[in-house]
């Protein structure tokens, strides 16, 4: 048995990773229509009543949009702390919830979860750390700046999926209205390509690992810009022992068409992510 990871959706306009163990699978967000993710479960020979549960690292729609839908029709049961519950409002009532405080073990199924603060602006956004068959992944999107405790969250996973969200000058002479700019730049909004190569030259050190950069900008980034500003970084800290790949903004329809990591063989198993 083994841990596996699939990206079905990365970027604004959705978020979904399905993590599987056995006949087990959890997913991480849930950004994108029901009817969607069902159709992209189905290419993955994913059955809706595999998912042991689906935790929510924030509130905002490209992450939980059709949570409840998820969780009426298939009684999926939704996982996710106090705040994000309260900012969710009367859209979780009656539906199966769970509450995960942040940073407290919890097993659901075959795999150990841990939550980890993040710095974004939504309730209480949260980063997540998943074990299960002798390997972990870790996921930190949508935060807008990095501290100690992301890279101590970070360090030892097998799999990292970080925030690559865009550009800088790229950003700067896009049509984006100033207050929107602000905000993407502030310590609550996104990374950029060389705060996530900084942020992983962190994490990674000397330890080989896989990366997937994830939640790119369509207007203000781009995969072989991503890849090139963190290789940049990363051939400047000296780390040599990564593994990239960049997420598409949404998996391609067939049983081989979406991005998947395996723990059996520490890397990636997809065609070419770029």
């Amino acid at each position: 048995m083994s841990l596996s990871v699939t990206s079905l959706a990365s970027g604004s306009s959705g978020n979904a990773l399905l993590v599987r163990c056995g006949d087990a699978a959890l997913l991480v967000d849930c950004g994108i229509p029901l009817r969607t993710l069902e159709s992209l479960l189905r290419y993955q020979a994913a059955e809706p009543c595999q998912i042991k549960a689906l935790v929510l690292t924030h509130e905002h729609g490209d992450h939980a949009f059709s949570a409840a839908a998820l969780a009426r029709r298939h009684k999926v049961p939704v996982l996710l702390n106090a705040a994000t519950r309260a900012a969710m409002g009367a859209e979780l009532d009656g539906l199966p919830v769970e509450l995960l405080p942040v940073g407290e073990l919890a097993a659901v199924g075959p795999f150990e979860l841990r939550s980890f603060r993040v710095s974004h602006d939504a309730a209480d956004p949260v980063g997540l750390r998943v074990c299960a068959a002798g390997a972990t992944v870790a996921v930190a999107v949508d935060l807008g700046s990095w501290s100690d405790e992301t890279v101590e969250n970070l360090c030892g996973a097998d799999l990292i999926v970080v925030e690559a969200n865009h550009d800088r000058e790229l950003l700067r002479g896009s049509p984006y209205p100033w207050p929107i700019q602000q905000r993407i730049f502030g310590p609550r909004g996104h990374l950029d390509n060389v705060q996530c190569g900084e942020l992983i030259a962190r994490a990674c050190g000397v330890a080989a690992c896989d990366v997937w950069l994830a939640h790119l900008s369509q207007q203000t980034n781009s995969p072989k810009v991503a890849a090139a500003g963190v290789r940049r970084v990363l051939s400047l800290a000296g780390v040599t022992g990564v593994r990239l790949g960049v997420l598409p903004r949404r998996s391609a329809k067939g049983p081989t068409g979406a991005p998947t990591w395996r723990s059996e063989d520490r890397m990636l198993v997809q065609q070419s992510l770029f």
